[in-house]
């Protein structure tokens, strides 16, 4: 997997994703899961020459990511300080590609988004008090406060085993997510009693929904 640059923006995550001086042909509107992306910058992405373009174009797929991830500072039992990360919910979208063809024969010019055809989506327990601590040695959470919560939007490109990605927009809020907001800050037990699901380092619900989301694509 190949990753290309990070673009830090403001835009909120399910705006349109406008074209970028590197990109200057990747148009995308997530809310009718339409769009254009030149056929150079795919050539670009996977390394190919034209020639190579031309003979795998049928084949090239292409998804659209949401990531989600949300920070928390958590103190456990004795003390015990540590950050647990949580995915509020996470999605890849599969999407329907038209190659859109050169009228003088000369290889492909893009690729036409024209709809969804397939998702996927993943997520996991937030930590609240009574939970188990991310760190063993601190027994159970007893106290939650959150940091931030961070949104990746983004298009990738995947041929058979391949998969690359363009350039993504990423959001950085301090705003909890609304699924994520524990009941309270004391230390009795969760009101579920389903084990904690959170991670204790940074997850990678990207990569989780677009594997999931890239099975799918694959079924017949």
């Amino acid at each position: 997997m190949r990753l290309l640059p990070v673009m830090i923006s403001a835009i909120a995550a399910g705006s349109l994703l406008a074209p970028t001086a590197a990109h200057a042909a990747i148009r995308f509107d997530p809310s009718t899961n339409t769009g254009f992306i030149d056929g150079e910058d795919v050539r670009k992405a996977f390394g190919w020459d034209e020639a190579r373009l031309a003979r795998n174009a049928p084949e090239i797929g292409f998804t659209y990511h949401v990531g989600k991830e949300a920070a928390y500072s958590v103190v456990c039992g004795r003390g015990v300080r540590a950050t647990a990360g949580h995915n509020p919910g996470s999605t890849s979208t599969g999407l329907e590609a038209v190659v859109a063809g050169d009228p003088t024969g000369g290889g492909p010019t893009g690729f036409r988004l024209i709809g969804a055809r397939s998702g996927a989506s993943s997520m996991d327990i937030a930590p609240e008090p009574g939970l188990p601590c991310p760190d063993e040695r601190g027994g159970t959470i007893r106290r939650v406060r959150h940091l931030s919560t961070t949104v990746t939007t983004g298009l990738s490109a995947e041929f058979r085993d391949e998969q690359v990605y363009f350039p993504q927009m990423r959001t950085v809020s301090t705003e909890p997510p609304a699924s994520a907001a524990p009941a309270a800050h004391t230390a009795g037990p969760p009101a579920s009693a389903a084990p904690a699901a959170y991670s204790a380092v940074s997850r990678t619900a990207w990569a989780n929904a677009s594997e999931r989301c890239s099975k799918l694509r694959k079924r017949p």
